[in-house]
C-alpha cells in the first residue's frame, strides 16, 4: 500500500538526497583509483592500442558529473536515472573487456580480470536509494553483460579454449564453463538479496516516516509531549490506564468573550479565539506546560502531569505572569484599534492529579483528573468575585516559591475565601 502524497513527499526528498550521495561516493572512489593508476607503475607497453583504465575513468567521470546535475537542478527523471544505472554498469563491463585489447591477448584474460569486484560495488550503492529496482537494473545489465563477455570470448578464440580442469584453467589462457556460470550466479544471487533486503527496509522506511508523520499530525489535536506517549506506547493504550502525578493546574478563560461574540461574525469569532490561542499556547509550552483540551474559549493546561516535573509550581507561575503581560498588551492593541477590549483570567491548583486514559476502547483520550482540576476551574470563576485576573492558593505559592519562583511584585493574599464549590473555605493569592 503506497503511502499518503505529504509522506512521498518526505521521501522523495530522502531519495533525492541518496542519489546525491550515491554520485559523491562513485566520484570518490573515482578520484582514488585514479591517482591509484597514476602512482602505480605501467603494466602494458607503452604503444598499446587501447589504455583501459583511463578511459573508463574519464566516461565514467563525465557519466557521473551529469548525474550530479541532474540530480541537484531535480531534473534526475526515473528514465534517465534507469539509463544511468544501465551505463554506469555497462562502462565498467566495457572496461574489463578492452583489457584484451591494452594487452593485446586473447579475451580470455577478460574473464580473469579482478576488477569484476567493482560490479558488486556499483550494485551496493545503488543500494542507497532504498529502491529495489535500481538494484535489480544493476545487477541485470552485469549478469547480461558478463555473459556477452563470455559469448564473444567463445566465438573469436573458439570451442578449444574450454577446459574443464581448474588447474589448466587458472594457469592458461582457457575458459571454465563452470566458472563464469558461478560469476553469473553470484552477481545475480548478490542482486537478489540485495534488492530483498531493500524490499524489506524501505517497508521499516515507510513504517518509520509514516510514524513520524502522525507524531506530527497527532501534534497538531494533541499537546506535543501527549502525541509522543500515543505513538511511543510500548503497549496498547486502554482505557482506565492512569499515573498519579504532582502537578500544576492552570485554567484559561477570555473575559469578554461573550459580549465580543455578540458583535463578531463566526469567521471573526473563530480569529479571535485562534489569537486568543495563539497568544496562550507558546507561553504555556515555554514554560514546560502541557496543553489537555480547549473548551470554547477556556484552555486547560498542565504542569508536571504528562511528564514528571520538579519545579512545576514554580513553572506555571512564572507562566501566569507572562500570561498577564501579554493579555495586557493583547487587550490595548485591541482598543487602539477600536476593537472590543478582551482580558484573560486564570485560575491555578496544585497537587495531586491523575494523568492517563479514558474514554472506550474506539474513542480515548489522554486527560488530567482529580480535584485539583476542579479546583484550578473554580478558582478560575471565583475570579469575577474578588474582582482579580488571576488566582490561586497560598499553599501554591508557597510551593511556587520553595521551587524557586520569585514573585515580580508582592502578591495580596485574602484568608478564608468562600470558593463556589469548595468544601471548605480557602486562602487565596491574587495574582494579578
Amino acid at each position: 500500500m503506497m503511502p499518503p502524497k505529504r509522506i512521498q513527499a518526505d521521501l522523495a526528498e530522502l531519495q533525492h538526497k541518496s542519489e546525491m550521495l550515491v554520485a559523491l561516493v562513485q566520484f570518490g572512489v573515482l578520484v582514488l583509483l585514479a591517482l591509484l593508476y597514476f602512482l602505480s607503475p605501467a603494466g602494458h607497453a607503452p604503444d598499446a592500442p587501447v589504455r583501459s583504465a583511463p578511459l573508463g575513468l574519464g566516461l565514467f567521470a563525465i557519466l557521473i558529473l551529469v548525474r550530479i546535475w541532474f540530480a541537484y537542478t531535480r531534473q534526475l527523471t526515473p528514465l534517465f536515472l534507469g539509463f544511468s544505472v544501465i551505463t554506469e554498469m555497462s562502462l565498467l563491463i566495457f572496461t574489463i573487456w578492452t583489457y584484451h585489447l591494452q594487452f593485446e591477448a586473447m579475451p580470455t584474460v577478460n574473464l580473469k580480470n579482478t576488477h569484476i569486484a567493482y560490479v558488486f560495488v556499483l550494485i551496493a550503492l545503488r543500494g542507497l536509494r532504498f529502491e529495489p529496482i535500481w538494484v535489480i537494473l544493476s545487477g541485470l545489465t552485469a549478469a547480461i553483460g558478463w555473459a556477452l563477455i563470455v559469448v564473444y570470448t567463445l566465438h573469436t578464440s573458439g570451442p578449444e579454449i574450454i577446459t574443464w580442469d581448474y588447474v589448466t584453467y587458472v594457469s592458461t589462457r582457457s575458459l571454465h564453463p563452470g566458472g563464469e556460470f558461478d560469476k553469473i550466479l553470484t552477481i545475480l544471487l548478490v542482486t537478489g538479496i540485495t534488492a530483498y533486503t531493500l524490499k524489506r527496509a524501505r517497508d521499516t522506511l515507510f513504517t518509520a516516516v509514516s510514524q513520524s508523520q502522525a507524531t506530527k499530525d497527532l501534534s497538531k489535536f494533541f499537546d506535543v509531549d501527549v502525541a509522543k506517549k500515543i505513538t511511543g506506547s510500548e503497549e496498547g493504550l486502554v482505557a482506565g490506564y492512569g499515573e498519579i502525578r504532582k502537578a500544576a493546574i492552570i485554567f484559561t478563560d477570555m473575559r469578554g468573550f461573550t459580549k465580543a461574540s455578540a458583535h463578531l461574525t463566526a469567521t471573526e469569532l473563530i480569529g479571535l479565539l485562534g489569537e486568543y490561542q495563539k497568544l496562550l499556547i507558546p507561553i504555556i509550552r515555554n514554560h514546560g506546560g502541557n496543553i489537555d483540551k480547549f473548551m470554547g474559549d477556556g484552555i486547560l493546561a498542565s504542569f508536571g502531569a504528562v511528564s514528571p516535573s520538579e519545579t512545576y509550581a514554580a513553572d506555571v507561575l512564572r507562566a501566569v505572569d507572562d500570561i498577564q503581560i501579554a493579555s495586557n498588551a493583547w487587550t490595548k492593541e485591541r482598543q487602539s484599534k477600536g476593537l472590543v477590549p478582551v482580558a484573560i483570567g486564570a485560575g491555578i491548583a496544585v497537587g495531586d492529579v491523575v494523568f492517563g486514559v479514558i474514554g472506550h476502547e474506539d474513542r480515548l483520550e489522554y486527560t488530567v483528573i482529580s480535584e485539583t482540576v476542579n479546583l484550578a476551574a473554580k478558582l478560575e470563576k471565583h475570579n469575577k468575585t474578588e474582582n482579580a485576573k488571576a488566582l490561586t492558593t497560598k499553599t501554591a505559592l508557597d510551593l511556587a516559591i520553595a521551587q524557586g519562583y520569585l514573585p515580580p511584585s508582592p502578591k495580596e493574599i485574602r484568608l478564608e475565601r468562600n470558593v463556589a464549590g469548595a468544601s471548605e473555605p480557602i486562602d487565596v493569592v491574587v495574582l494579578a
